[in-house]
This record gives C-alpha cells, structure tokens and sequence, in this order.
C-alpha cells in the first residue's frame, strides 16, 4: 500500500528523469561528447519515445490512485508527471508530421540545374568530418546509398522534389552590382551568427556554416553571385552535414537569408536616394544664414 500511495512522486521522478535524459541527449551531441546522430536517432527518437509512453502510463495510474484512494494526495505530482512525457509525445508527432510534409533530403538549391558549389576549402572540411555527399540535383536518388531502399523515391531526382516541395525557391534577381550583391551576402550572413563567412570574389562566392542549437548540427551554405545584363542573380544553396531529411530547415534558412540579403539591397539603393532628398534642405538653410549675415541681424534672445 505505501508503494501505490507513492506512485505520483515516482511517477514525477521518472518524469523529471526523462527531461535530463533529453538534455544530455542534446547537448552531449552539441558539445562532441556523444555522436550527433546516435543522440537524436537513438538516444531521443528510440528511447526516449518509448520511455515517454511508459513513464506516461505510469502517471496515468498515478493520478487515478491519488484521485481515488485516500487520503487522495499527489493529485498535483501525478498531473506534472503526466503532462511531461505527453509533451514529448506531443513533439514527436508534430516532428513526424513535418517529416512527412517536406521532401526527404538534406541539401536544397534555389537553382537545382546549375546549382552554387563550394570551395575546395568547405569541401574538405566536411570530408574531414564525414558530412553527406553533395548531391547531383538531377541524379536520381536511388543511386544514393541513403534512398537506395526508399520505394517511391529510388527514380526521383532532388530537383523534383525540391520543385513540388518549395515551389517559391527561386533565383534571386537584382539590378545591383556583384559588389554590392556580395557585401549584402556577407553582412546578411555574419547577422545570423554564421561560423566562417568567407567570401571568394574570384569565385563569386560567399559560404559559412549555421549550427542548430539544439544537438549542433552543422548545416554549410553558399551563396553564388553572377553578373546579368539586368544586374545580378543570386542562387543560395544549403546543405546538411548529417542526416538524411533536414526537416525543412535548409529550406526556410535559404527563404530567410534571402530575404535578408532583399532587404539589405534596398536598403542600399535607398541611401544616396535620401542623400539627395536631404541636399536641398541644407542649400536653402545656407542661404537663409548668408542673407540674415547680410540683413538686419536677428533679435537678440529675450532676457528675463
């Protein structure tokens, strides 16, 4: 009987115990001390799911005990205890629902048939730290070892897929300079706390590497810039550096840097705009100084 009455501050520990397994999870593999993959794939999504359901059954009991056997207590620690693990539960749900909802790959493009490369630098950075291969956007990814069993997916190309699933992916075309285009890239890049920005002008190329917070997973980005006879195009590519589906994140990093590097342009264009604006004013207000100097001085301020 004293076990049942302290089923509810049991069930809380587990629960509690269920939240630091999740944090060692994440910021073991943030910090390097647990492998990346084997933290998320294993340690969160297997484990930690199915000790979500145990623990979530076991607060179910609890709560039930403290609600119906006297003297009725650990109503509130039963409840906390419940609720954690049905978050998590919760989360994972919503996390395969995204995984189902975007296409199954991790290096996305704006412009999948003539894609942006990286530098022979960034490239050896990721061989060194056994990172995906670089996809060809129109090879077929059944000849990929990660799609090779995936039914459905072995004939269809990346840029297939990344065309249905990202439609509003696209070039980013502008009137400005290469130079003007390249500084923008950088500026928008260093403002998102982008790890070694480097800008090649010879390559026309600017590229760093975004870490996500949780499990610090590395994502590497380039951004391509070319002269047109209208200006400038713009390509972005972002690509991850483990994993097979990034969950959407290389796409919306793209769809944000992009905006960015929009904004900073006009912004650009808008400057010696207001330079000129401003030019009249302080003309007439010389001019205004020159003929009080050459009038009647002005009145002297009123003295109390």
């Amino acid at each position: 009987m004293n076990i049942v009455r302290k089923l509810p501050r049991i069930a809380l520990l587990l629960a509690i115990l269920l939240i630091v397994w999740f944090a060692i999870a994440m910021f073991g593999a943030k910090f390097g001390v647990i492998d990346k993959l084997f933290a998320f794939g294993t340690m969160t999504a297997a484990i930690g799911s199915m000790a979500a359901m145990v623990i979530a059954g076991i607060a179910l009991i609890a709560l039930l005990v403290a609600l119906l056997v006297k003297p009725r207590q650990g109503i509130l620690a039963a409840l906390v205890a419940l609720l954690i693990p049905a978050a998590v539960l919760l989360g994972f749900n919503q996390l395969r629902a995204t995984a189902g909802s975007v296409p199954f790959i991790y290096d996305i493009t704006t412009n999948t048939a003539d894609a942006p490369q990286f530098s022979d630098a960034m490239v050896k950075a990721r061989a060194n730290d056994g990172a995906n291969d670089l996809l060809d956007f129109n090879r077929p990814l059944g000849e990929y070892e990660k799609w090779a069993d995936q039914e459905g997916l072995t004939g269809i190309t990346a840029a297939q897929l990344i065309a249905d699933g990202y439609p509003d992916l696209k070039t980013l075309n502008t009137s400005d300079s290469v130079e003007d285009a390249m500084s923008a890239v950088q500026s928008a890049m260093e403002m998102r706390g982008f790890d070694n920005v480097k800008t090649y002008k010879d390559e026309g190329i600017v590229e760093g590497t975004d870490e996500v917070f949780w499990y610090g997973f590395l994502d590497d980005v380039v951004v391509r810039v070319r002269e047109t006879e209208e200006g400038t195009a713009i390509d972005f590519r972002s690509t991850s550096r483990l994993g097979t589906s990034d969950l959407g994140v290389n796409a919306k990093r793209i769809a944000d840097l992009r905006k960015a590097v929009e904004d900073r342009l006009t912004a650009m264009e808008r400057k010696p705009e207001a330079v000129l604006e401003e030019t009249p004013d302080t003309e007439e207000s010389a001019e205004d100084g020159a003929e009080d100097s050459d009038g009647e001085p002005a009145a002297a301020p009123a003295q109390n």
